[in-house]
Formats: structure tokens, C-alpha cells, sequence
């Protein structure tokens, strides 16, 4: 039997590679929030770009619905190790809308640890995320303040804080609209997520594909 594709269903299909099991368990609430009006489909193992190259490859998952993707989505933390990488990552990127011509890569960034995500599901804030202890503190706030149940890729808390995705969304343009003093225009494109990796500051912008899903609410009778 042949796989479904965009053809048989007009819902955008949208490609997700993630880094992480929490970063993939919170897509997969997207994924059911929003089924009637996206094909979100996950990639099956952990990876981001090296991940898509070989996705994409002529051996690769996806090498017969290269035509039929709407989205890319590239789903990871952001860390001062990574600074020296942009041009790799960028020439997948390339390699990747060469491929896939039909498709918009989305970079959905978060500075250090998704749980600065998960946090703005509840409150407006942008602490310090310079080392391992700051995560630790960031970890901490959002289980004592808010999900006591969270641990990293366990799927029913983390539904839970994806939940209060309208929340993460408001305070995630917060967060970004921030640091536009240093990074410039804000508007998606390679250059402001050149920006985003190389900065010190704490920001996420995942909202933005949040937001993408949102907006396809706007097409119902």
C-alpha cells in the first residue's frame, strides 16, 4: 500500500527533528492538539541536522516525499559549544530546501535548555542561562513553582505544561522581542538565526511554530 502523502491530504506536512526526549514529547502533544489541521509527523530517532541529511538522503525515510513537505523544522537548545558549527548547520539547512524545494526550514531555538520553554508556559522571565547550574536552577523553579511531576521526557507532565501552550506562546514573543536590541530585525530568516545561536542572551523562539500551527485554525468553516 502506497504512503499517505500531502496529495491525499491537503494539511501541511511538517517534519520535526528534536534533540531531546522532552523536546519530542512536546511535540507530540502539538501533533495531537493540532491533527485536524497539520500532518506532523516526528522523526523517529533523536537527531537534528546530521539527522535530516540522513533522512533525506536516497536512502533516507523521506527520499520519495520530498515534493509533498511544507515544513522542516529543526527542534534544539542553543550552547556556547555550538558558536563554531553555524556554517555546518547553515550548509544543511542549504543542502536540505535544495531537496526539498517546497519546504520552509524553521530553526526553533531555545537558549540552553527547553525547560526555559516549559517555564514561560507559566511566567514571564528571563534569568541567566550561562552554565550547568543555571540549568539546574531553571529545572528546579519549574518543578517547585510548577509541575512537581516534571522529569525530562516523561510525556504525561510534560502535556501537562504544553498544555498552557497560549501562555508560552504570549511569553515566548516577550522573550525574544527582548534581546532585539542586539540581534536586529526579528523577522525569520538565516541571518537573525545566526544571531540567535551566537547570543549570550536567554531567549527561545519555538513559539513560532506553535504560533504556524495556530494560525492554521484561521482556514475553518
Amino acid at each position: 500500500m502506497a504512503r499517505q502523502t500531502k496529495a491525499r491530504n491537503k494539511n501541511p506536512y511538517i517534519i520535526v527533528f528534536w534533540e531531546g526526549e522532552s523536546e519530542m514529547a512536546y511535540m507530540k502533544f502539538m501533533r495531537r492538539e493540532f491533527h485536524e489541521k497539520a500532518n506532523v509527523k516526528i522523526n523517529k530517532k533523536r537527531g537534528v541536522f546530521q539527522a535530516a541529511v540522513k533522512a533525506f538522503s536516497t536512502k533516507g525515510e523521506y527520499k520519495d516525499e520530498l515534493k509533498d513537505i511544507d515544513e522542516i523544522w529543526f527542534l534544539f537548545d542553543t550552547e556556547p559549544d555550538m558558536r563554531n558549527q553555524w556554517e555546518e548547520y547553515f550548509a544543511v539547512v542549504q543542502k536540505v530546501r535544495k531537496q526539498c524545494k517546497n519546504a520552509r526550514v524553521r530553526l526553533l531555538m531555545t537558549k540552553s535548555c527547553i525547560e526555559y520553554f516549559f517555564l514561560l508556559h507559566y511566567e514571564k522571565t528571563a534569568p541567566s542561562i550561562s552554565n550547568p547550574s543555571d540549568k539546574d536552577l531553571i529545572l528546579k523553579r519549574l518543578k517547585d513553582n510548577h509541575c512537581p511531576s516534571y522529569s525530562k521526557g516523561d510525556m504525561e507532565s510534560t502535556f501537562k505544561i504544553a498544555s498552557h501552550y497560549m501562555m508560552g506562546i504570549q511569553n515566548g514573543r516577550w522573550s525574544l522581542n527582548r534581546i532585539a536590541n542586539e540581534i536586529g530585525n526579528l523577522q525569520d530568516s538565516d541571518e537573525r538565526n545566526r544571531r540567535l545561536l551566537l547570543t549570550d542572551c536567554t531567549f527561545t523562539n519555538v513559539h513560532e511554530g506553535i504560533e504556524y500551527l495556530l494560525s492554521l485554525k484561521k482556514y475553518e468553516c
